[in-house]
């Protein structure tokens, strides 16, 4: 399955909506250009109604001039501007490039081997925060809690490094939620949504009576 059918199953998308050419062709003009998997995220999905307003954000086309003079091409910024995600500027021309994580516009690590796989696991870890059905809480977990989850639920492939200088580990028990597994040295937390009660109930039957509220 594309990465763009995952996103919009995921989080229900029933009407698609991207940002018209002209005004992703204005980001292309301010930057130099932007690798085609983001122009074709801009255009077929950027605006749509279900992923706007998440945990983290997008940067939308008319606020890339905020961090223009950042070594890197930002695109993603965290919901208190702690870190963004972005693009070396000797990549930009390539489709699918590799994805960094970016400090005081300082450190920049790597966070994502591809921008489409950036994009799964990143709206992966949005789902897990932001669907209808939520746990509403983050939760300090144990080794044993996780290989209870490892047992129970199908990991998926995709993950994030170093945002917010944690890794994210992704769970689903079908495609229409999320477990996430942030691991900060040796603390483990967790948070888990789906986008209908069925499967959040399926999830909860198990996390339910595991882990410590934060």
């Amino acid at each position: 399955m594309k990465y763009t059918d995952i996103i919009k199953k995921l989080f229900a998308v029933s009407n698609p909506k991207g940002y018209k050419t002209e005004e992703v062709e204005t980001v292309k003009k301010l930057c130099g250009g932007i690798p085609l998997v983001l122009e074709q995220f801009y255009l077929n999905l950027g605006c749509s109604d279900e992923l706007l307003y998440l945990q983290d954000e997008l940067i939308l086309p008319g606020k890339y001039s905020v961090f223009l003079d950042y070594q890197y091409l930002v695109f993603f910024n965290e919901n208190q501007g702690v870190c963004q995600a972005g693009i070396a500027r000797s990549d930009i021309g390539k489709e699918n490039p590799p994805v960094y994580v970016g400090y005081d516009n300082k450190k920049w690590i790597k966070t994502a081997e591809t921008l489409s796989g950036f994009f799964t696991a990143m709206y992966g870890y949005q789902a897990s925060l932001c669907l209808e059905y939520s746990s509403e809480a983050f939760y300090w977990i144990s080794e044993e809690d996780v290989q209870l989850i490892k047992h129970n639920f199908f990991k998926r492939e995709e993950e994030l490094e170093n945002w917010l200088y944690f890794r994210v580990e992704l769970y689903e028990n079908g495609s229409n939620g999320r477990i996430a597994l942030m691991y900060t040295g040796e603390d483990i937390q967790m948070m888990y949504a789906a986008n209908n009660e069925e499967d959040f109930k399926e999830m909860q039957s198990i996390l339910g009576n595991i882990g410590e509220i934060i």
